[in-house]
């Protein structure tokens, strides 16, 4: 049986029904997600295949990676669903590993909607807190060691009792977790955090595990410095051509149907700090989309983010990666893309390497004209943008509020955001001493009217783009289902923004008071709210 087991919680360890941005939906709190749509629709489980799962996570799936890169034996390393540890884990194991994304439900997306909705625990902290009781138990009965890492590991800092935690591991994994795992297995001392080195792209090894719909990560880091963001933490490389391919392969030989490319600006793919290279861009794709044909994978190939200025500088690569994924408005692309704010000193202050080679003062014209260059390709974006950095002012918000009106004359096509500013650990504005998680009673009325302004736009385009958006799921009906679901989200959505318009106070009153969660809450939930509706409807 294996000495190293790998694994996280069902939140993330899960396909999403093929479509990641199903995931978002785990951001909400837990009572807002009844548990039929939850483990049905959203994080389907992953079953158990010879004792290993058959896809996984993305860094679940580079772990392992690492440790067989480093000489430890296959039948010594697995990589478990939470839901079938028990049936794995035995007196053999010595260490499990477990990858955590949002194990506190304090990221941005997590953490504002909490906000917006009245607060609660997020799908992704419950399902962390029932992964951690099952290791709890299995570590009682066993005595291995509890090594957690990933993303989310800054939320645990000074939890690590609470959960019987033996080690925090944070960074890279691929040179130093190995060397850790020999220490545990050699019975020497280990320390309480780690932080993992960074890693040459060509000491990277390549995925042996699929993973989860496709997922292949393209460039790690990044040459931008914004002072909120993680990955800017870590050093800028591209992955090389060769390991990409033997990753496309080994997830397109497995039966999986899609590749994404996981990146945080697929147009600096091969690039030299922040100046693009066309030719290893279009290397990538010609490459891989001959490698999809190969297998019969129609794609598109998406990716996970791309900046605007990079966009405007190598326009020629937007206008190649359509082309040669035959885009059009019925086959869309739907990038993530960092807008953050309206005002330019505001941009001049905490992000002032996105809009190079522009000025801060010029932020305002590239999100303009960039937005029309990649709708213009069929590039349908996710924009999000920021509330609540230290220092705004009420006039940096108008700012903000203008540019999304700025958007929306010019026909925008995509999604605006809000996202409340979270300290998330490691960043450059987490050290340098800020640390408040914000609500809404600490938010002028200008910030609510940005927040309102972008959610607006955003339901006004989901309801014409949603069911292009959810084509991406493999089973019809369960497709159908999600649409219907979708919907009615949308119209909730709505109202809720709309009644946060009228009267912030209304988090409060009702939306705080909503819980889903059940059958039975849900029809009693349904039935509060209609007689409230009734009573706010009476004459003064």
């Amino acid at each position: 049986m294996p000495k190293v087991v790998l694994t996280s919680d069902q939140a993330t360890f899960t396909d999403f029904n093929g479509l990641d941005a199903l995931g978002f939906g785990l951001c909400l709190p837990y009572r807002l997600v009844p548990a039929f749509v939850q483990y049905k629709f959203l994080s389907p489980p992953i079953p158990l295949v010879n004792g290993r799962a058959p896809l996984a996570p993305y860094p679940l799936c580079k772990v392992e990676a690492a440790l067989l890169a480093a000489g430890f034996k296959r039948e010594d390393v697995y990589v478990v669903p939470p839901n079938y540890l028990r049936q794995v884990v035995d007196k053999d194991t010595a260490i499990v590993g477990i990858h955590v994304l949002d194990p506190m439900g304090l990221a941005p997306v997590s953490w504002t909607l909490r906000v917006l909705s009245g607060s609660g625990d997020t799908c992704t902290h419950y399902e962390f807190e029932g992964l951690m009781e099952t290791v709890k138990e299995l570590k009682r009965r066993y005595g291995f060691k509890v090594v957690v890492g990933g993303p989310g590991v800054w939320q645990l800092k000074g939890l690590e009792g609470r959960y019987d935690i033996d080690v925090l591991f944070e960074g890279e994994a691929e040179l130093t977790f190995p060397k850790l795992v020999k220490d545990i297995l050699d019975g020497k001392e280990v320390p309480k955090y780690i932080f993992g080195e960074s890693v040459p792209p060509s000491l990277i090894p390549p995925i042996v595990t699929p993973s989860r719909n496709g997922v292949v990560q393209v460039t790690r880091g990044c040459p931008r410095r914004c002072r909120f963001c993680s990955p800017t933490v870590f050093n800028f490389r591209s992955i090389p051509l060769n390991t990409i391919m033997r990753e496309v392969k080994v997830n397109l030989r497995s039966g999986i149907k899609a590749v994404g490319f996981t990146t945080e600006d697929i147009l600096l793919y091969g690039a030299n700090g922040l100046r693009p290279n066309l030719d290893a861009i279009k290397k990538l794709y010609d490459q891989t989309i001959s490698l999809m044909r190969r297998y019969r994978v129609e794609g598109p190939l998406g990716f996970s983010h791309v900046t605007l200025s990079t966009a405007l500088v190598v326009k020629e690569a937007v206008k190649y990666i359509s082309e040669v994924n035959g885009l059009s408005e019925d086959r869309p692309l739907f990038p993530q893309v960092g807008l953050e704010s309206g005002s330019p000193r505001i941009v001049a202050k905490y992000f002032s390497g996105k809009p190079y080679p522009w000025k801060p003062s010029e932020w305002r014209d590239v999100v303009i004209s960039g937005s029309k260059l990649i709708n213009d390709n069929y590039w349908y974006p996710c924009y999000t943008y920021i509330i609540g950095f230290p220092d705004a002012t009420p006039n940096d918000y108008v700012l903000t509020t203008e540019l999304i009106d700025g958007l929306r004359e010019e026909g925008f096509k995509g999604w605006t955001f809000p996202l409340l500013l979270i300290p998330i650990g490691g960043t450059l504005i987490e050290r340098s001493g800020y640390k408040e998680f914000l609500t809404f009673k600490r938010l002028p009325q200008e910030a609510i009217d940005a927040i309102v302004a972008g959610w607006r736009l955003s339901i006004e385009f989901s309801y014409k783009e949603y069911p292009k958006l959810l084509s991406g799921i493999r089973n019809p009906l369960t497709r159908k289902v999600v649409s219907a679901l979708a919907k009615r989200a949308i119209e909730a959505m709505k109202e809720w923004i709309e009644g946060i318009k009228r009267d912030p106070e209304i988090i409060e009153k009702v939306f705080s008071k909503v819980n889903i969660r059940t059958a039975y809450s849900l029809i009693k939930t349904l039935l509060t709210v209609e007689a409230y509706k009734v009573v706010q409807a009476l004459p003064a």
